[in-house]
């Protein structure tokens, strides 16, 4: 995730709902820059925005955050039963 996303998403999950002024304010971005990257944030579920407020869960966030890392475990660690390479 890039720098400000992740930002973004702290500060929501710091702060509760917030508009896009300030979440901007707060973290010293312009508001286009904000209001592009919680688009992206919207599209992967990690925000939700009501009227003109934006919100993150830390519930979804930590839900995402163990299915990542469980496509991690996926790839790198063997499936029980396979074979060692020799």
């Amino acid at each position: 995730m890039n720098r400000t996303r992740s930002q973004i998403i702290r500060f929501l999950l710091r702060n509760g709902p917030s508009t896009c002024g300030q979440i901007g304010t707060g973290l010293r971005a312009s508001p286009s820059t904000i209001r592009r990257q919680l688009t992206l944030l919207g599209h992967a579920g990690l925000v939700q925005r009501s009227s003109n407020q934006f919100d993150a869960s830390a519930e979804e966030v930590q839900r995402q955050v163990e299915a990542l890392a469980d496509s991690f475990s996926a790839q790198i660690m063997p499936t029980v039963g396979s074979s060692p390479m020799n």
